[in-house]
């Protein structure tokens, strides 16, 4: 299943999903917890499966999905330990799939992007 991955574009993937994670959740601390309050920031996380989806040409899904999945506990954990503000586990573990789903997401609309536009045309 991982045969042929680049594992270069997974730590790539890796280290953006943690910049986007630590970013986006810093800010949602920062700007306090609201119940029912939209999070656009969720859709930062489209930035880092789509870059990693553009490094790789072979498996791009897999590789922006892979680096999130790796990130998030590393990211719980870091957060645990330096924040001060409590999240329930449920609200986080509703945060953390709807982080990993909108990274995909961002892998998916490349891999649309390069069937409808880069495809040879013989």
């Amino acid at each position: 299943m991982f045969k042929g991955m680049s594992w270069t574009s997974v730590a790539f993937s890796f280290v953006l999903y943690s910049v986007v994670f630590l970013a986006v959740r810093y800010g949602m601390v920062i700007e306090g917890t609201a119940w029912a309050q939209a999070r656009p920031g969720l859709l930062m996380f489209t930035l880092p499966g789509a870059i990693a989806a553009l490094t790789s040409k072979e498996h791009p899904l897999t590789i922006a999905l892979l680096g999130a999945l790796l990130a998030t506990p590393l990211c719980l954990i870091f957060l645990h330990y330096y924040s001060l503000h409590y999240h329930a586990p449920l609200q986080e573990l509703a945060f953390d799939t709807s982080a990993i789903f909108w990274c995909g997401s961002g892998a998916l609309a490349v891999m649309l992007c390069r069937t409808l536009f880069w495809h040879s045309h013989s």
